[in-house]
């Protein structure tokens, strides 16, 4: 349980510690959890006691499980809204640190163009559990497309022969019959699933009984998300609930004229489009987040998977069911016909300093170095560019360096401050993890809010 020790007793207890002024994170922050792979808010965890693993990078970039030791109330401090290229937005006191490729910098000192740590890549869960196939199946289509509004019939609603068909299919593990209702003048086809006995009293639809269980029932598509179960399930399953999701209201083409794929997940619910993201990043793909605004309409959220390399993962990981499936199998053909541009997954350009001051000590001139990495000569102009984690494996294996190999091959995906907008004063509230001294919160590595020792390698 969550004791209720004062920053004092922490540094008291803890030793190390000393606070770094009030800190870090409104109550509404959500952080990820490492044991059943969901997101929580600070404000739950405070209320609940409940003190949960949590992933963490370590001192190899690496994603591992660490127990967050104490969430506690920090009093009320300004606080900043930093939002991400991702689309990733963070809410912090100016002083929260957060990781750059240059070590630990508070938000104060982070401007448009710094890059900061994402995970990359996030394991699954230390405790994986189950759903059947057919409930995954189901639940990725009703999130997308199906109806389940309170005193109404639970319906799902489709163009698509085959996700009628498979819906179809998954209602049979409930004992649901579907039924089918022809709108020829809509160009829709819905099914009607209605329960497979007479309801009374305390007997519910099947189906309606299960997503009320998971949170989903009587919400309007702006109001759905991913339910807690999910992001515990492992890889596969993973898999399969977002080829289903995406055969509803995502997107992929080839857009002829750009000479480029289009790939992208939309919904009207910021928190569908935020576990999507989050989902795919156990995958290892990367997505980024935009806002479709029309005037009269709700704002409209797009997941889009952009560079020719996580396309490719996707498509060929993932893939769609049912006709966006077809779509999909010949976008991968013309994307194997592309140079694949790795500008997408890049390590900051600041890590030049570090291969300048390696060719000083090794007395290796520019123009050999270039040449040793099996790039063309051109003086300068490479120390302006971000290498990407291929040409930087390259540059760590001739210099035989194992910190530039560790950036290569780390698990953070370096994402860029577009804004940075101050928003008032507010409560706020932190989290202590002993050992790495971080979490992941909106998505992002963040520091614990205290500070540390200089011996452990971060800025104070």
């Amino acid at each position: 349980m969550n004791s209720p020790l004062t920053e004092n007793r922490i540094y008291a207890q803890y030793g190390k510690f000393r606070p770094s002024g009030p800190g870090c994170f409104p109550a509404s922050t959500r952080i990820l959890r490492a044991d059943n792979g969901s997101e929580i808010s600070i404000g739950e965890l405070l209320g609940s006691g409940e003190l949960p693993l949590v992933w963490s990078v370590d001192e190899e970039m690496r994603m591992v499980a660490r127990p967050m030791m104490h969430v506690f109330h920090s009093g009320r401090s300004e606080v900043s809204r930093l939002r991400l290229a991702s689309g990733r937005l963070i809410d912090a006191t100016v002083n929260h640190p957060f990781l750059t490729v240059d070590g630990w910098t508070p938000l104060r000192s982070l401007a448009v163009d710094s890059r900061l740590a994402i995970p990359r890549r996030i394991p699954a869960p230390e405790h994986t559990g189950t759903m059947p196939d057919p409930e995954v199946i189901l639940l990725a289509h009703m999130i997308g497309d199906g109806s389940c509004v309170k005193k109404q019939p639970i319906r799902y609603a489709s163009v698509d022969e085959a996700n009628l068909n498979v819906v179809t299919n998954a209602a049979k593990h409930f004992g649901i019959t579907a039924i089918r209702d022809e709108y020829a003048a809509a160009r829709v086809t819905t099914l009607r699933l209605p329960a497979p006995y007479r309801l009374t009293h305390g007997k519910r639809n099947p189906i309606a009984a299960w997503l009320d269980e998971l949170g989903l029932f009587g919400l309007r598509s702006y109001e759905k998300f991913v339910p807690e179960r999910i992001f515990g399930l492992t890889n596969r399953k993973i898999t399969l609930f977002l080829r289903h999701l995406w055969a509803t209201d995502g997107s992929v083409r080839w857009d002829p004229k750009g000479r480029q794929a289009q790939v992208y997940y939309a919904s009207t619910s910021r928190r569908l489009i935020d576990d999507v993201a989050h989902l795919l990043t156990r995958l290892g793909i990367h997505g980024r987040i935009y806002c479709a605004r029309k005037t009269g309409y709700r704002d409209c959220w797009h997941l889009r998977i952009g560079g020719a390399d996580h396309q490719t993962r996707f498509l060929e990981g993932v893939g769609v069911h049912g006709a966006r499936g077809l779509a999909a199998e010949a976008v991968l053909v013309e994307l194997g016909s592309l140079v694949h541009n790795t500008n997408v997954d890049t390590v900051p350009k600041e890590v030049w300093n570090r291969v300048r001051q390696l060719l000083t000590d090794k007395g290796i001139t520019s123009r050999n170095f270039q040449s040793s990495i099996d790039s063309q000569f051109c003086g300068s102009a490479m120390w302006k560019a971000s290498p990407s984690r291929a040409r930087l494996a390259r540059i760590a294996a001739v210099l035989d360096d194992p910190e530039l190999a560790m950036l290569a091959n780390s698990d953070i995906f370096w994402d860029r401050v577009v804004d940075i907008s101050s928003l008032g004063e507010q409560e706020v509230y932190g989290g202590l993890v002993l050992g790495t001294y971080n979490y992941v919160a909106q998505g992002i590595s963040v520091h614990n809010p205290f500070r540390w020792p200089a011996s452990n390698g971060c800025a104070a």
